[in-house]
Formats: structure tokens, C-alpha cells, sequence
């Protein structure tokens, strides 16, 4: 069984108890299938770069803090890799 979340805090707040009980020192989150996210996703996705950095694969343009990576881009996988050590 997977949590239900109803706010960002509540997400975060999973998030947070992940970290510390598997002693994570970074924690991502990429979205895929979500080629035109909408306003309201972008708004959840940006109260969560406090906890958490998230990444779209999208061609729609993004504002730090949140990334974006073009699904059809050639390096997509050394890109990503990329953004995961810059974390």
C-alpha cells in the first residue's frame, strides 16, 4: 500500500520520514508521461524543492528551481545523471 497525500506537507512529510529511515542524503523526484504539465502541478511541484528536487521530462519551458529534460534529447540519461550529482 502506497500513502495517499492530500497536501504538499503531507508529501513532504513522508518524504522527510523516507529520508531518515533510509538514510538518504539526497532525494529526487522525476516525473515522466507529463509532456504539458499543468499550472496547478507546477504550483504542487515548486512548494516541494524545500524538501525534495524535481524534474519533468517535458519540452515546456520550467523555472528554476524546478528542471525540466526534452523526452527525445540525445544524452537524456547522462543529463539526468548529471542533475543527480548536482543535488
Amino acid at each position: 500500500m502506497y500513502p495517499r497525500f492530500s497536501t504538499p506537507a503531507d508529501l513532504c512529510y513522508s518524504i522527510d520520514e523516507l529520508k531518515f529511515t533510509l538514510n538518504l542524503p539526497h532525494r529526487a523526484l522525476l516525473l515522466t508521461d507529463c509532456e504539458h504539465p499543468t499550472p496547478e502541478l507546477i504550483t504542487f511541484c515548486e512548494k516541494l524543492t524545500g524538501v525534495i528536487a524535481v524534474a519533468f521530462l517535458t519540452e515546456e519551458p520550467l523555472e528554476a528551481p524546478l528542471k525540466g529534460f526534452p523526452p527525445n534529447q540525445p544524452n537524456l540519461i547522462s543529463a539526468i545523471e548529471t542533475w543527480l550529482e548536482e543535488i
